[in-house]
């Protein structure tokens, strides 16, 4: 077993909190801080069928991160590990999906979900759904993922525009989830890391609700942990009708001092 010293540190904090509405949290998210892997889920079905799902899926999503990542006698390279990890999105997806059809009351049970690998060569960052990941560099927000929605592919179509998406009726309608088809394809990029880069992970309990540039805002000072817990107080003061789910993520520099961490 290989498990290589990164060239950085990596600074998290996850909270997620029911809201205001709900009866129950089906949001999930979970760290693997041995191979420097975080993953979040926003389950949908009824009879709490969306707590399964993302259970389901952050749990066979951990289990083959560790079978790929923590057995192997050799590292795998920045496009490797892209590779095996959008094939890990699809084997969790035939998880998910094949538990539905096998349960009448779980039938058409799915969630949303995105992670980040953090390896020595760069970032590997996926996401199936409208789960959101961002970055923060030199104060300047970035929007990394691109939502599996019906909003978003209007937009891309042109057949709908800024005025437009406001009043859109069917923003919450996604395109794209684990488990409610017997395939899908995950959208898996690969990024460079520097140095200070902040990166967060967020359910649509907080995008919804909380506007760019107040995101911004909040992830350019203080701490993780003080980001994470400004964020959802933000978004129950605007209403907190779903659940919230945010992890923010920082970047800090390693023990031998490098500054561009994938060169």
């Amino acid at each position: 077993m290989v498990l290589k010293l990164m060239p950085f540190n990596i600074e998290v904090c996850g909270l997620s909190d029911i809201g205001l509405v709900r009866d129950n949290n089906e949001d999930l998210w979970a760290e693997m801080p041995q191979i420097n892997t975080y993953a979040l889920a926003d389950g949908m079905g009824g009879h709490r069928a969306g707590e399964v799902a993302s259970f389901q899926a952050i749990t066979v999503f951990q289990q083959l991160m560790g079978k790929i990542f923590l057995n192997r006698n050799t590292q795998l390279s920045l496009g490797e590990s892209r590779f095996e990890i959008e094939h890990v999105l699809t084997l969790v997806n035939t998880h998910v999906y094949q538990m539905g059809c096998r349960d009448p009351e779980l039938r058409g049970m799915g969630t949303t979900f995105c992670c980040l690998f953090f390896h020595e060569q760069g970032l590997v960052y996926g996401h199936i759904g409208d789960s959101r990941i961002y970055r923060l560099r030199d104060s300047k927000l970035e929007q990394m993922t691109k939502d599996h929605s019906l909003l978003r592919q209007m937009l891309d179509l042109g057949q709908l525009d800024e005025k437009g998406e406001k009043e859109f009726l069917y923003k919450n309608i996604i395109t794209k989830a684990i488990g409610t088809e017997a395939y899908v394809e995950p959208s898996v990029y690969v990024a460079d890391l520097l140095v200070d880069d902040i990166y967060l992970m967020c359910t649509d309990g907080l995008s919804d609700l909380v506007p760019f540039k107040e995101i911004e805002r909040v992830l350019s000072e203080g701490t993780p942990e003080e980001q994470a817990t400004k964020l959802v107080k933000i978004a129950k003061e605007k209403g907190g009708h779903d659940n919230i789910t945010v992890v923010a993520i920082k970047v800090r520099e390693g023990a031998h001092g490098e500054k561009n961490l994938s060169g």
